[in-house]
């Protein structure tokens, strides 16, 4: 698979072409590609938290890089996994759709990439606006994609399954994120650090 190919239905799926999340949820070559598209997005919503702390707060801790940029980025991107996992579970079991592990993973990964607009967090004044609006996104791609790939699930079955998943990784990252020195925050939830 050519990264030609991989850009152009990565594109299409952001611009809401259904038949994206169609051809990721058949193709297993796609499934590298995905999860590695996910964890660009991750990283530059992880460096826009670390950037933030140059543009909208007065100083970071020691070691702000690190924890925000490399640790969070990691957290963030296995909390990703976890929620994935239990959108997954969701669909399945819960609702009895049928679905393969790895299709899941495509078509969920491919509607997380929003986050990347969490880099904006930096912007002083209404980088807030920014990194809410990439959770927005990624909810509403999300549950386009499953109810593209999954026929079967109903709406409101890919909302709670993917609301679900959401919850997991978002409750996890405000925990180990806060403001007693840990700085594991990418995205929106750096606005979380500091009172």
């Amino acid at each position: 698979m050519g990264i030609d190919l991989v850009i152009a239905r990565l594109r299409r799926a952001l611009l809401l072409d259904t038949t994206a999340f169609e051809e990721a949820r058949d193709e297993v070559a796609f499934t590298p590609m995905a999860l590695g598209a996910l964890a660009i997005a991750v990283l530059i919503a992880g460096f826009g938290a670390f950037l933030w702390s140059e543009t909208a707060v007065d100083g970071a801790p020691d070691g702000w890089f690190v924890d925000t940029f490399i640790l969070g980025s990691i957290f963030t991107m296995l909390l990703f996994v976890a929620g994935i996992a239990v959108t997954y579970v969701m669909l399945t079991q819960v609702y009895k759709a049928s679905a393969a592990p790895d299709a899941v993973a495509r078509v969920v990964s491919i509607g997380y990439l929003p986050f990347a607009i969490g880099a904006l967090v930096l912007i002083p004044e209404i980088g807030f606006a920014f990194g809410l609006f990439s959770i927005a996104a990624m909810l509403y791609l999300t549950v386009v994609g499953i109810r593209a790939a999954f026929p079967d699930v109903e709406e409101l079955q890919a909302l709670i399954s993917t609301s679900t998943g959401f919850a997991v990784w978002a409750i996890i990252l405000l925990l180990i994120s806060n403001n007693s020195g840990d700085s594991f925050a990418t995205g929106i939830f750096v606005y979380g650090l500091f009172d």
